[in-house]
């Protein structure tokens, strides 16, 4: 739509001699750099927390924190799909623990799922664009993992093959 010189990711179509495009650039950077961070802290405190009270130097934990790192990018590398199979992951748990269960938890702490009004309505609303955004992403991850066209594939030949059965 745009022409064939438009890259795909919008930082990369950004002039790289404009300090305002480096901030740009940069500030994307951040996002996941810092979502990481908030990620593996809880993986990190959990294992710090079994290890016994002589190992809990400032050391060892830099060391521990490292080996997530690092081991994260090894299943990354050895894994090619696991993005897109994080990205299934994300669609099926974000969805429900962000939206869903919250609403769940706010109507039956509020009463909400005894009596209807306008708030209630809103509430399941957004629960069924939350379900419909989580089948959305869930179904866009298994086809690009390959699920769906195997799953085609299966179904058209059982098809092809049931039609050769009543031909015979």
């Amino acid at each position: 739509m745009f022409g064939q010189d438009v890259q795909p990711q919008v930082t990369l179509n950004l002039p790289t001699s404009q300090v305002s495009s480096k901030i740009a650039i940069y500030t994307t950077l951040v996002g996941p750099i810092a979502k990481y961070a908030l990620i593996v802290m809880p993986i990190a405190n959990a294992i710090e927390s079994r290890l016994p009270r002589y190992y809990n130097s400032k050391l060892i934990c830099i060391f521990l924190r490292t080996l997530l790192l690092v081991s994260t990018i090894i299943v990354a590398l050895v894994f090619p799909f696991f993005g897109i199979l994080m990205a299934l992951v994300g669609a099926i748990l974000s969805i429900t623990v962000s939206i869903i269960l919250p609403c769940l938890c706010y109507l039956k702490i509020s009463g909400g799922d005894r009596k209807w009004g306008f708030e209630v309505l809103i509430i399941v609303i957004m629960m069924i664009n939350a379900v419909s955004i989580g089948v959305i992403g869930t179904y866009v991850s298994l086809k690009d993992i390959g699920v769906i066209k195997n799953l085609e594939d299966l179904i058209s030949f059982s098809k092809a093959r049931t039609c050769n059965k009543t031909n015979d």
